[in-house]
């Protein structure tokens, strides 16, 4: 998953001096997403990881053709995807990055990723890092602090997104921002969609873009808290959604609505024996 890649994305150019790794905390946001901001993704590490892991895990991907053929002319048309799923385990980070390497959609797997900072505060720190993946400051793990800093922090990410797509590049997300609830293995509930989904898709339209959503469902059929790896998940796609053309941009409500309506297709077909 790669915070620079997309069209449009900044490589670091050779000569320049590089910034110094900051503390990945919520009051230091700004300097950590100052230098996550470029991309910090190293594809000659990056690659054999994915293909390791998804050795490990061996996800079933269900894509439809017609699914496979709209993402890549979508993506040539140069116009930003967001690749949004569900959350079920702890394993999601690996098995989605292992999904979307599948050679049917591998250019997927060069998106940003979006996982919890304090991933980025401990030995995992370069796996996350060199993936491309950028820290997510949730406000649960910083009681006490000022709600104007969460908001802050939030838009400065939601802003670091929407470039990424304008430039028509690839978001991963896990729209429930952290591990479902027992009820929503099966369905969402509407209210599990966070927002930050529906800021995106509305900052790509009030900046004049398209923008996509491509719905995922990820299925361990209880294994979801299995400590060591469980093989074998279900990761299906749904149908996409697409919002181009004139008009208003669309609330971040009727985004969730939709988003959470993909990602039941999608879990239908996870869950199904046949499929």
């Amino acid at each position: 998953m790669n915070a620079g890649a997309g069209r449009g994305g900044r490589a670091l150019v050779p000569g320049r001096r590089r910034r110094a790794r900051p503390e990945v905390t919520l009051t230091n946001y700004e300097a950590v997403y100052d230098f996550y901001g470029p991309g910090r993704r190293r594809d000659g590490f990056t690659h054999p990881l994915l293909a390791f892991v998804g050795a490990l895990y061996a996800p079933e991907l269900r894509i439809r053709p017609e699914t496979v053929d709209e993402v890549h002319r979508l993506h040539d048309a140069g116009v930003g995807i967001i690749v949004a799923a569900n959350h079920p385990s702890a394993h999601d980070p690996f098995v989605l990055a292992s999904a979307v390497f599948d050679e049917r959609v591998r250019f997927l797997a060069s998106g940003t990723g979006l996982t919890k900072d304090p991933l980025f505060r401990g030995p995992l720190r370069p796996v996350f890092e060199y993936t491309g993946t950028v820290p997510v400051f949730r406000a649960k793990n910083y009681e006490g602090t000022a709600r104007a800093v969460h908001d802050a922090a939030a838009a400065r990410l939601i802003d670091l997104c929407v470039d990424r797509l304008v430039s028509g590049g690839v978001v991963l997300t896990f729209v429930e921002g952290t591990n479902s609830s027992a009820d929503d293995l099966r369905t969402l509930r509407p209210e599990s969609v966070k927002k930050g989904v529906g800021q995106m898709v509305r900052g790509v339209r009030e900046a004049g873009d398209r923008v996509a959503v491509l719905p995922i469902g990820i299925v361990y059929r209880g294994r979801e808290h299995a400590r060591l790896p469980p093989r074998r998940p279900v990761v299906a796609a749904g149908p996409l959604a697409l919002w181009e053309g004139p008009g208003s941009a669309p609330s971040i409500d009727e985004v969730r609505y939709a988003v959470r309506d993909g990602i039941d297709d999608a879990l239908t077909d996870a869950w199904s024996e046949v499929y």
